[in-house]
């Protein structure tokens, strides 16, 4: 990997030019204003807003390596499901971009997919046209209890919105121990999301009342961002639902502030083959009332989860971590 292109096809996330700082970066529309997050990084992205005339910039005679940031299955599996005109650009700037790689010699080509929900994206391209070009995927929700091709990999960073999880990492801090305030903090939204193309219905709001019948919940309503990630390190606990997809933004604030994260049990696969305490993951809410009062009762428990929390940040989450193993799997050309 010499010259990187990364294209994001609607601006939905900068983490992976966070990691490739001399990478140069494109997007097709401008869907969100990040400029604060430009300025704080020190870049300007190059932005194609009403043609596709970025293909006359990104050549394989200057770059070996495409990174594409954008939701497959949207583009060209649902979009005819779903009455949306952004869905409709996406799918026809992904044919340009097919088009594109079919008329270039790219060394390495990955998709970051950041789809909500699990599938295996090597269904949204013809076998050739994959084979042929070193098509490469890595996913945001990565089932473990599902076995894909070996050209998929788990990347659970990439989220769609004004966050961005990879930015949110680099403020890892641990507040000292002594400093935090018994209580379980949430202040995510009580969403109720239902995909009509998987049939997934996510009902935090009802989980969330289940709980609140059963413990206390620390929510403060409504915070200034700065003051949200303090009041959230100086908590010893913090609740984690299942949201639109998984992981959501909301995980990395918690997993970056110090606070120990409660979370909902999933079939979420990291990038990495350690797995965070079973004593902090649950089921149901009768489940959780179980957990927090073993973690009460035993010090040393809490403890322990959360430097194994902590642990698995700072070895996996970190920059470096992250940039080297997208290249590592980019690397390994035994895949097919």
């Amino acid at each position: 990997m010499q010259n990187i292109a990364i294209i994001d096809f609607f601006n939905q996330d900068i983490g992976l030019k966070i990691l490739f700082k001399d990478a140069n970066y494109f997007i097709l529309h401008k869907e969100f204003d990040r400029i604060p997050l430009y300025t704080k990084y020190n870049f300007q992205p190059i932005i194609h807003n009403i043609d596709l005339s970025v293909f006359e910039h990104i050549d394989s005679s200057k770059y070996d390596t495409l990174l594409i940031i954008v939701p497959l299955y949207d583009s060209l599996k649902a979009y005819n499901n779903k009455n949306k005109p952004s869905i409709q650009k996406i799918h026809n700037y992904l044919l340009e971009l097919i088009d594109h790689i079919d008329k270039n010699k790219y060394k390495n080509i990955c998709f970051f997919d950041n789809y909500d929900y699990d599938y295996d994206p090597n269904i949204i391209f013809e076998k050739e046209f994959i084979t042929k070009n070193n098509i490469k995927f890595f996913k945001r929700y990565y089932n473990k209890e599902r076995v894909y091709k070996s050209n998929v990999f788990p990347f659970p960073y990439i989220i769609f919105g004004h966050s961005c999880n990879i930015d949110i990492l680099q403020d890892f801090t641990i507040e000292p121990n002594s400093n935090k305030i018994s209580r379980i903090f949430f202040a995510g939204s009580p969403l109720v999301h239902i995909d009509k193309i998987y049939g997934i219905v996510r009902n935090r709001k009802d989980i969330l009342e289940k709980i609140k019948k059963k413990m206390k919940i620390y929510n403060p309503g409504f915070l200034s961002y700065e003051n949200f990630i303090s009041v959230m390190k100086q908590s010893k606990y913090s609740l984690d639902l299942l949201g639109v997809g998984d992981p959501n933004k909301r995980t990395f604030e918690i997993l970056s502030s110090g606070s120990l994260r409660l979370v909902q049990c999933s079939n979420l696969q990291w990038n990495f083959n350690e797995d965070f305490p079973e004593e902090v993951i649950f089921n149901n809410e009768t489940d959780l009332v179980e957990k927090i009062k073993r973690l009460e009762k035993e010090p040393g428990l809490y403890e322990k989860c959360l430097n194994k929390q902590n642990e698995l940040v700072k070895k996996y989450m970190n920059h470096t971590a992250l940039k080297q193993y997208i290249i590592d799997k980019i690397n390994n050309n035994n895949l097919y």
